[in-house]
């Protein structure tokens, strides 16, 4: 069948799941075992399960630092970046929170959790606080479990979210259908 005459391109194996990938970025916030706080932007994390508690999932990279904190301590909070951060997911993503302080260098004003000792940074469009419920690893990616503690978004949040696809495609939802 000739696909592309109807507009499908191919599309690689190795990048088959940015179809799917709803790009909702968050920032992963922790705080490491020597008290240093530490943020790192992600864009595979989404829902498990909403009754009794809210729960979500995250993908993380089990040689980063936020992995490293949310083992040692057991808590981490999910902060959702609006489009206007966009620099500032990308600044955070491009060094290693075992090497520098992020908030420090990047001059990243923040603000308390409210149920955990996290730094949430301002002007997010929410955020969620969560006990971690337990890991699993496969090979060098590992998946958090959070069970929500607390919860904080701005009115209408959604429309300022920023998404990720890959390959330095970002974008913001668009009107209300």
């Amino acid at each position: 069948m000739d696909y592309e005459s109807q507009g499908y391109n191919e599309v690689p194996i190795g990048r088959a799941y940015s179809l799917q990938n709803a790009g909702g970025l968050v920032f992963v916030c922790t705080k490491g075992a020597d008290g240093r706080y530490d943020l790192a932007p992600v864009a595979w994390c989404c829902p498990l399960d909403y009754d009794p508690v809210s729960m979500f999932i995250a993908v993380l990279d089990t040689s980063h630092k936020t992995w490293a904190d949310i083992l040692a301590g057991g808590v981490f909070a999910l902060a959702f970046p609006g489009a206007d951060q966009k620099e500032l997911v990308e600044r955070c993503g491009s060094v290693s929170g075992f090497s520098v302080d992020k908030y420090e260098s990047f001059s990243i004003p923040s603000m308390p959790g409210e149920a955990l000792d996290l730094r949430i940074p301002e002007g997010v469009a929410g955020w969620v606080e969560c006990s971690l419920v337990k890991t699993i690893v496969q090979g060098t990616s590992g998946v958090v479990f959070g069970k929500a503690l607390a919860a904080r978004a701005r009115e209408e949040w959604w429309k300022e979210r920023l998404h990720y696809v890959g390959d330095s495609v970002y974008f913001k939802p668009g009107d209300r259908v």
